[in-house]
């Protein structure tokens, strides 16, 4: 029997730097979410759950889908948010946090991390995505999380300080070799009983110290798979992020 598998979209009503942004008209008269959501929908996945802890996205949200939920305004975490509403649907054996906020999200790459899940031993417990960068100013922005990974796929340290760390090269003045690097994508596969007890864990050292959730599944023996792809999505967090995306939209580059 093939696993079921669910998507959840965690969207919270806290903005700072671009208020409201779930709200947000774009010119194609869909949300930022929404867009999110269609693209979701063209993946394997069995299922997709809007999961929020405000009434204004329920509202708008049901405009294009029924699927949605209303979670606890307590969570401090999207895992957190996603573990709330796999608890309620038992029947799923793999849960994915997609984030709400990157309304380009490749499909092919949400596929690739399901099989990547699927197919993983025992005690790989979740699966993600990473690619390469564009240039050496994106390596060294601390807000780009960087991932070194084995010679099988599997993580061996996140962080959002430049790693590996190349003793032969001058940071400073960007000798750095941009092959050598590749950024973390926020795409997230687990398994669901282990997501059920990850939220559950006490944060650790390193996780609080790069304010990093998935350090905490290293921290604690378990195995993370990354897939490698091309892809390379837009996170609208800011006013510049939304401008890019209305000019891509505009330009019909979707």
């Amino acid at each position: 029997m093939n696993p079921k598998v669910l998507i959840v979209l965690p969207c919270r009503l806290g903005s700072t730097r671009l208020p409201e942004k779930h709200l947000i008209e774009l010119s194609n008269g869909k949300t930022i979410f929404e867009m999110t959501y269609e693209a979701c929908l063209k993946t394997k996945a069995d299922k997709i759950i809007i999961a929020t802890d405000a009434q204004s996205i329920v509202e708008r949200t049901k405009q294009f889908t029924n699927d949605v939920e209303l979670t606890s305004d307590k969570h401090k975490t999207g895992s957190d948010r996603v573990a709330e509403v796999s608890e309620r649907y038992p029947e799923y054996d793999i849960v994915l946090n997609i984030q709400w906020d990157e309304p380009l999200v490749d499909p092919h790459t949400i596929n690739e991390i399901i099989d990547g899940i699927i197919s993983s031993d025992e005690n790989t417990v979740m699966c993600t995505a990473k690619t390469t960068f564009k240039d050496i100013q994106e390596v060294l922005k601390p807000h780009n999380v960087k991932v070194v990974t084995d010679k099988n796929g599997l993580a061996l340290y996140f962080s959002r300080s430049v790693i590996p760390f190349d003793r032969t090269a001058n940071i400073e003045e960007h000798s750095l070799k941009i092959d050598d690097y590749r950024k973390h994508l926020w795409l997230y596969a687990y398994k669901r009983d282990f997501l059920l007890e990850y939220v559950k864990m006490p944060q650790t050292f390193a996780e609080k110290m790069e304010s990093l959730e998935q350090l905490r599944i290293l921290e604690n023996w378990y195995k993370i798979k990354l897939i490698e792809t091309n892809f390379d999505s837009i996170w609208i967090d800011t006013k510049e992020d939304l401008e890019k995306l209305e000019l891509i939209l505009q330009n019909n580059e979707i």
